[in-house]
């Protein structure tokens, strides 16, 4: 399995997002999707942002009490995106908001 498929299996077992879901976080069709678990090589940059939500995957299980729990955490409003979601701001392709509140938390800065 390509490591796109691999990522995708990932957020379905691990965190429990369905292939839609996984869909509106990565910009990718469903039908995408389920090509590259069926086997079909996904595009360089397809492969890019996968690795990419799994990195950022990854980090936010430093910020919850277990894996199960960082889907919850995405789908609640969160004051630090004035009142959006962090999975609305994953899906309008602002990542890099969820990256910064990461660094302050983990460095022990204030945000």
């Amino acid at each position: 399995m390509t490591i796109t498929g691999e990522a995708i299996q990932g957020l379905q077992s691990r965190y429990g997002f369905t292939q839609p879901e996984i869909g509106l976080i990565s910009g990718y069709a469903p039908r995408s999707i389920a090509n590259w678990l069926k086997g079909t090589r996904p595009t360089p940059a397809a492969r890019q942002k996968f690795v990419e939500l799994r990195r950022l995957f990854t980090a936010l299980e430093g910020l919850v009490e277990n894996p199960g729990e960082v889907k919850s955490w995405l789908n609640e409003p969160n004051s630090a995106f004035e009142g959006s979601t962090p999975r609305q701001v994953i899906e309008r392709g602002e990542s890099d908001r969820l990256w910064h509140m990461i660094y302050f938390i983990e460095s022990g800065q204030a945000g």
